[in-house]
């Protein structure tokens, strides 16, 4: 099995195959995450692997839909400011993502394309709010075409209730964010393996990953977890938060599938009102 982080992207492709996407008026899909521990049964790639499939489905279901799409390179220099602490968690800081961001959008604009639309799978607001800010600046300041798009949740989570022209707002089922676990699960635990298990089973180190117990983090422990340094190294020793033992294949399929369907019909929709 292939898992090359470049394989249906631009960089697999002539620039004549990109200059007739841009013929077509075709849509960028952007993958922007970070290269990050994952515990000591997961790769560092894990959410860049992770965010670059659902990019590679998402495509798929697209022109599916009507609508032509190319991916780009996936961007993976973002910022880790809770796993910091850790090896193998590259720190960036937000201004430096930010400038490369713009870089990018920039030369996507030049030749051509007038759509570019941002995926993330990182959890780290600190990673998200920089990603809205540099897309914030493209839009309004250089007048590109970029959208960034992410459950609705999590929008208002970050304080961004009112609808921005920018931001594509995704309404998700109550069945597509966790899989049943008695723990807290936000890093490395039972929905990350699982989903690391179903696509990318090479990178998962499963007899370890069944030796690995709970890691009982409470809600309080994640107040100095979001902290990052060696205080979240301290609440999370081995780099997971959650139950990585607790595997559900089957679950994982269904919360792929669904948020496939979901990000797909949300930017197509977006996309055509805004024609």
């Amino acid at each position: 099995m292939s898992y090359s982080i470049f394989e249906q992207t631009m960089v697999d492709m002539t620039y004549s195959e990109i200059e007739e996407v841009i013929t077509k008026e075709g849509c960028v899909l952007l993958p922007v995450s970070v290269v990050e521990e994952h515990g000591p049964h997961l790769c560092t790639g894990t959410d860049i692997y992770l965010t670059q499939t659902i990019c590679k489905k998402v495509s798929l279901r697209l022109k599916e839909l009507g609508l032509e799409t190319v991916i780009a390179p996936p961007f993976y220099w973002g910022v880790n400011s809770i796993t910091n602490g850790f090896t193998g968690s590259f720190e960036i800081k937000p201004e430096t993502m930010i400038t490369l961001l713009l870089e990018i959008l920039g030369n996507l604009k030049k030749w051509g394309f007038k759509k570019i639309v941002l995926f993330n799978f990182h959890g780290d607001f600190v990673h998200i709010k920089t990603i809205i800010e540099a897309v914030c600046k493209a839009y309004t300041e250089q007048k590109i075409g970029v959208y960034f798009i992410n459950d609705t949740n999590l929008f208002t989570q970050l304080g961004f209730i009112e609808n921005q022209p920018y931001l594509i707002k995704v309404m998700m089922k109550t069945d597509t964010k966790t899989i049943d676990s008695k723990y807290i699960d936000i890093h490395a635990g039972a929905i990350e393996t699982s989903w690391m298990l179903h696509r990318f089973k090479e990178l998962v180190n499963i007899p370890l990953l069944h030796t690995l117990g709970p890691s009982h983090t409470t809600q309080r422990d994640l107040r100095q977890w979001t902290q990052g340094g060696e205080g979240a190294k301290k609440i999370t020793p081995l780099g997971y938060c959650g139950n990585p033992a607790d595997v559900d294949l089957e679950n994982i399929k269904i919360i792929e599938k669904n948020t496939i369907e979901a990000y797909s019909q949300t930017i197509f929709d977006f996309l055509n009102k805004i024609k």
